[in-house]
């Protein structure tokens, strides 16, 4: 895995961009390679890490069942940053995420809070969800592959 593009779409290298933070060997310097890692955690299906980035204030409505249903559930195919800004104790992010789910497209735009307390941790966040759509059967891929949707079975993966 370490030869390929980071999952949060930095046109890094997977092993030097999110997977030390999400290996625990760096240090979060700010909210927005947090938000970056948490996506690429989605993507690599890393729950403890995405659990564990949770403030523990929102960790009881966020159990690791729940997140690791869903990032099983679905296949991030792009994430675009779209702002980010921080003073020293907290932080926004606002972002545009696209997945597969169900044979559907579904995208979402959030501005999320994170705060620190000793590392930047994400608290909650204001969703806008678009109505999903469709694939068809002969549609190309939303991942970007090149193969139609029907031939897709392993979808590439974010970031690549």
């Amino acid at each position: 895995m370490s030869l390929m593009l980071c999952f949060c779409g930095s046109a890094s290298m997977f092993s030097a961009c999110c997977q030390p933070y999400i290996a625990g060997q760096a240090t979060i310097g700010n909210c927005e390679q947090l938000m970056r890692s948490r996506y690429s955690a989605y993507c690599h299906h890393e729950i403890t890490y995405i659990y564990n980035t949770y403030h523990p204030s929102v960790r009881p409505i966020n159990s690791l069942s729940a997140i690791e249903e869903f990032a099983n559930s679905v296949h991030f195919t792009k994430l675009t940053v779209l702002s980010s800004e921080q003073t020293t104790s907290d932080g926004y992010v606002c972002f545009n995420v696209m997945y597969i789910q169900n044979n559907l497209l579904c995208e979402f735009t959030e501005r999320s809070r994170f705060v620190f307390d000793t590392t930047w941790l994400y608290i909650d966040g204001v969703l806008a969800d678009k109505p999903p759509i469709k694939i068809g059967r002969n549609d190309f891929c939303p991942c970007n592959s090149g193969k139609k949707f029907k031939q897709c079975s392993t979808h590439r993966l974010s970031g690549n």
